[in-house]
């Protein structure tokens, strides 16, 4: 007896599977073609310089109206600056006119920032940019596998022990403290009653140029600047003062390299559409201060990747906030909690351990061990970059994924990029994996 057809119903039944079949696949193609990525941090580890430099990458760029835009903040960068330093001069009770070279007998000086600043090794060389795998029985991982604060950790005990520093307090009374007089504390003075910020359109005028190039000409001023640990400064500072000429010409126009430099601070969520082999990649940029980061929470959904951003250099400096917690304990806690969520127990975690330029030249004249106890390495790039990219992987409590280190220098487009190319592989491989491609 041959078999019998199949009914309507059951060849209507087949239809419909084929179809939703057809509908899921074309769904896990989408969802493939479409990457959502989160840039996360503390405040002032360059989650925006890097987004900036996805767009010089990957995109378009500035238009002249952004970079009119970046003008105006970067004359405000310049005088921000200028007044921090002349307000730290007074906190910090340092001289107009200090001349460290005249204390050689009572402490050791450092070289000057700009030359151990040319010694910075090239971007491309050695250790510029490399991952640590997270499986295995890494002895220097082990040994901080908990990632406790110890206690001490995150400031100087010793610090104002420094022969230099009573030095330089003892001139300072000396010099009449906050009543000093000169061209220089007069510079100063007109320095105190600029505003914070300058107009769009607006330039700075030629009396608080001449006196902010008066200031950053002072050997006071510079040995304050080698103190800028122990103060709230933007990093740009030496960028911005030693092109004061360029950047305050009416005709000024922010290049590339000025516009990653210039600090904006991040009060919304900023999302970034960039095309990478057919896929579209949403970046989404919030603000990194603890008042911006209960924004984070409804762009936590779907995402395929987060870039968490530290600033190994901010290991010696306290927050903005509160001006009494470190830096980097800061970024562990906060890294803790995004890394251990459960939403993200099989999200891409990407860590970028920032700003090694700066973190080479602090070295010289800031050891590791002084704010880190824990540390009993040599005090050099290397084993010290090693030590504090171990913190943040001994937090990890999901052994099954793995934690990609990358050591970067955001302003520096070139060593961005390859960081960047690397990164791109590893998110949409995972993205191709969570939608079953």
């Amino acid at each position: 007896m041959g078999a019998c057809e199949s009914s309507p119903e059951t060849q209507a039944a087949l239809v419909a599977s084929k179809e939703i079949d057809k509908l899921l696949k074309a769904d896990a193609k989408t969802a493939a073609d479409v990457v959502k990525l989160l840039l996360l941090g503390a405040g002032e580890t360059g989650k925006s310089t890097i987004l900036k430099q996805i767009r010089i990458i990957y995109s378009s760029g500035f238009a002249a109206e952004e970079q009119q835009s970046y003008r105006t903040a970067i004359l405000g960068n310049l005088v921000t600056c200028s007044k921090c330093l002349v307000f730290a001069m007074d906190t910090l009770k340092i001289p107009y006119g200090f001349e460290p070279s005249k204390f050689e007998g009572v402490v050791e000086v450092s070289e000057p920032l700009g030359t151990i600043l040319a010694g910075v090794e090239d971007s491309d060389g050695p250790g510029s940019m490399y991952s640590l795998k997270q499986s295995g029985s890494d002895s220097k991982r082990d040994s901080v596998a908990a990632s406790r604060h110890s206690i001490g950790e995150g400031y100087n005990p010793n610090l104002k022990n420094s022969p230099m520093i009573q030095a330089a307090e003892r001139e300072y009374r000396k010099a009449g403290g906050p009543k000093q007089t000169g061209h220089v504390p007069e510079a100063a003075q007109i320095v105190k009653k600029l505003p914070f910020n300058v107009a769009p359109g607006e330039s700075i005028s030629k009396e608080a140029v001449a006196a902010i190039k008066t200031l950053w000409a002072d050997c006071g001023i510079q040995y304050c600047f080698t103190r800028a640990n122990e103060f709230q400064l933007m990093d740009c500072c030496k960028y911005f003062l030693d092109s004061i000429d360029r950047i305050s010409a009416n005709d000024f126009v922010p290049s590339e390299q000025d516009i990653l430099n210039c600090r904006v601070m991040t009060t919304s969520i900023v999302e970034t559409k960039i095309v990478i082999k057919d896929v579209t990649v949403k970046i989404f940029d919030v603000g990194g201060q603890r008042s911006e980061r209960k924004k984070w929470a409804p762009y936590f959904d779907d995402v395929s990747a987060i870039i968490y951003l530290t600033a190994i250099s901010s290991y010696d400096q306290v927050c903005y906030e509160d001006n009494s917690t470190n830096r980097i304990l800061e970024s562990l806690n906060l890294f803790s909690s995004i890394c251990n969520h459960p939403m993200f127990k099989k999200t891409s975690m990407i860590l970028f351990m920032n700003k090694i330029d700066l973190f080479k030249i602090k070295l010289e004249a800031s050891p590791v061990i002084n704010y880190f106890p824990t540390y009993e390495g040599p005090n050099d790039y290397d084993n010290a970059s090693e030590y504090f990219a171990s913190r943040f992987l001994a937090l990890n409590k999901y052994p099954e994924r793995k934690v990609y280190v990358h050591f970067t220098w955001a302003t520096d487009t070139k060593q961005t990029k390859k960081v960047l190319d690397t990164v791109n592989k590893i998110i949409l491989n995972s993205n191709l994996e969570h939608a079953n491609i």
